[in-house]
């Protein structure tokens, strides 16, 4: 393995300390875009899933109110889609009954 393979390994798994429960390629790619286009977040549609014992409407209206994503249910989880950057993300995934974060990161429309 190559020394930048081990500093990249290093890396990640720093992430992965800081928020456990959030896709680190998910992360990255946020961080890229955020570097490369400077002038407005990415768009990003955020997968959340929660604990099957917590209702996801009473998490869509806080994410709503908080945020004011638009957000769409599903049985364990819900979507918010807007854009956003590492930190909200990492604001987002301090929520304790948040089991994963997950989704994907484009260049927001300008």
């Amino acid at each position: 393995m190559s020394l930048v393979e081990t500093y990249y390994d290093e890396f990640l798994s720093k992430i992965k300390q800081i928020v456990s429960n959030t896709d680190v390629d998910l992360l990255i790619k946020i961080m890229y875009l955020e570097r490369k286009l400077t002038d407005v977040p990415p768009k990003v549609d955020l997968h959340l899933e929660y604990d099957s014992k917590v209702d996801p409407l009473r998490k869509q209206a806080i994410i709503r109110a908080k945020y004011g994503f638009p957000t769409q249910t599903s049985s364990h989880g819900l979507t918010a889609v807007g854009q956003m950057n590492v930190s909200l993300i990492e604001e987002i995934s301090k929520d304790s009954d948040i089991i994963h974060i997950s989704g994907t990161a484009t260049p927001a429309s300008y």
